[in-house]
């Protein structure tokens, strides 16, 4: 089994080095391997280094993002600590969060939604701030209508996951029940065992509600209403097509009580993606 000694990370690559002193982070480097093997070893995994590294580097940065300007400029030990504390900070607000999904699930949800959502009790127990604070330790399986950036590690892309998550609960949660199931088995088929997004079918069908001048939360909508929304995205106007979408998109938030600026501009996302897809098939919507 390969080991590693500080020399196996060292030099540290310029593209993580950012504007860290080499010298400083090899301490700091040294220091929490001693304190992750509780003084037992002088090395460890090589790949363990690097994820020892890693976790570094990551806290330097919620350090160099947060709003705390007390550990501006201090030396790269006290600001990696200040980056575990917002670690920490942002741990206990993704807690709340997930405690909200829990308690505010859609009427309607499939197999990949319920077992995501009992995993993801597993990044609050497995999470480690102080050594892997860039690790994101559970499986999470089901498909968001918008994904969360790759930029993203650790607890900021378990924030902004359920971010989305409840974003898109929230959606759910205005519409009937009966109706999403019906809309789920013509848009998926089998979408209890099929590892699809819940939020995409209900926002499509509602911003064609919208563009068919039909109450949003009909969802499901007659061949002739289908052909007048698509007519309205296959005009030879483009722009103005794309801004009656959006028009229909601000529409359907206002009326589901979704009018925070990230929900709507997640539903104006979904409006866009719909009238790409639909302006390139040119055939009639829903089919």
């Amino acid at each position: 089994m390969e080991k590693a000694d500080l020399t196996v990370v060292s030099p540290i690559p310029s593209g993580r080095l950012g504007e860290e002193h080499e010298e400083e982070l090899l301490a700091l480097l040294a220091e929490r391997t001693g304190r992750y093997t509780m003084g037992d070893s002088t090395s460890v995994r090589a790949e363990t280094a690097v994820r020892l590294l890693n976790g570094i580097l990551f806290c330097l940065e919620l350090e160099k993002r947060s709003a705390d300007a007390s550990t501006r400029g201090a030396p790269t030990r006290e600001r990696f600590f200040a980056g575990v504390r917002e670690a920490q900070r942002l741990q206990r607000r993704a807690a709340l969060l997930y405690a909200q999904a829990k308690r505010w699930e859609p009427p309607v949800v499939n197999l990949a939604y319920s077992e995501t959502l009992d995993a993801l009790a597993e990044f609050f127990r497995r999470y480690d701030p102080d050594f892997f604070a860039q690790d994101i330790p559970c499986a999470i399986d089901y498909p968001l209508c918008q994904p969360v950036s790759e930029r993203l590690a650790g607890v900021e892309y378990m924030l902004d996951y359920l971010r989305r998550w409840l974003t898109e609960s929230a959606f759910l949660r205005a519409l009937d029940a009966g109706l999403l199931r019906a809309l789920y088995e013509g848009y998926y088929g089998d979408y209890n065992d099929l590892l699809v997004n819940l939020y995409l079918p209900a926002a499509e069908a509602a911003t064609l509600c919208a563009l068919a001048d039909q109450p949003v939360r009909k969802l499901l909508l007659s061949t002739t209403e289908r052909e007048n929304a698509a007519r309205l995205i296959w005009s030879e106007d483009g722009i103005a097509a794309q801004s009656a979408v959006l028009t229909a998109a601000r529409r359907v938030c206002e009326e589901l009580g979704q009018g925070g600026g990230f929900a709507r501009s997640y539903a104006e996302q979904a409006a866009l993606d719909l009238f790409v897809r639909l302006r390139a098939r040119r055939e009639p919507a829903n089919r």
